[in-house]
């Protein structure tokens, strides 16, 4: 439909047309690519990150009691607020980076937000730090539920540490990390309230996702028919995406 705030009234239907606009709408190529970027990155360092920090967590070391409860901590912290925090934290000159990089007798006053490059990092590292601890609860519990016999088996054979992690831990938690892999790309998805207080999508559209792109075109430009056009094609995507995913684990986890 197309439909215009200021006169309700004379609602007309135009059939796919918003949806062709997309081709020709560099914008929203520029934020499916952004969107694309904040969901692979994230989820790929947050199962890596998670799994390095679950497999030192199960060693039940000096401080792991801790740790757990320390790496809980960024996973309770409204998106919000931690988007405030980090945007403190990066200030140049004042904020707590440049603090700490005085510390090496570093003078850092580069604006991270203000580059296109460094401020997609600066997202994506956030996003990994919100990620990370729920990541490593989770295949934390999937390392534990590995019968502690196997790695006494492999230890009687001479496996080092690593080699019984390389061989045992990694293989047998795979599965779950499929499973997560989906779980925290729908979570990454709703870091919408990171990047309103963060950067606003800026500079330039270099952190500005669909559902971002969409709220500016609802509430910014009126242009309401448009944005449900853009939440809709989103939306269809998550849902195929998830859905394929959730069959290829499906199918390893029978032989199929």
């Amino acid at each position: 439909m197309d439909f215009n705030i200021a006169f309700p009234g004379k609602t007309t239907f135009i059939g796919i047309y918003n949806y062709t606009r997309f081709l020709s709408d560099g914008r929203f190529l520029n934020a499916a690519f952004v969107t694309f970027g904040l969901v692979v990155m994230p989820v790929a360092l947050q199962l890596l990150c998670g799994l390095a920090l679950a497999l030192a967590l199960k060693e039940k070391l000096i401080g792991t009691r801790w740790m757990r409860a320390a790496s809980l901590l960024p996973s309770v912290v409204p998106p919000a607020v931690g988007g405030i925090v980090w945007k403190l934290f990066v200030i140049p000159g004042v904020g707590g980076l440049s603090y700490f990089a005085s510390f090496f007798g570093h003078n850092l006053d580069a604006d991270l937000l203000g580059g296109k490059a460094s401020a997609l990092v600066t997202v994506i590292i956030v996003s990994v730090w919100f990620g990370v601890p729920i990541v490593a609860l989770l295949l934390l519990s999937s390392l534990d539920s590995i019968p502690g016999e196997i790695y006494e088996a492999a230890s009687l054979d001479g496996a080092s540490w690593a080699q019984a992690q390389r061989y045992i831990s990694i293989p047998l938690v795979l599965p779950a990390m499929g499973a997560v892999a989906v779980f925290q790309a729908l979570e990454v998805l709703g870091i919408f309230p990171v990047i309103f207080v963060l950067t606003g999508g800026g500079p330039a559209g270099a952190t500005e996702p669909l559902n971002f792109y969409a709220f500016l075109t609802a509430f910014t430009y009126l242009d309401l028919d448009y944005a449900a056009s853009i939440l809709v094609a989103f939306t269809a995507t998550i849902v195929g995406a998830c859905f394929w995913f959730v069959r290829r684990i499906s199918a390893g986890r029978v032989g199929g």
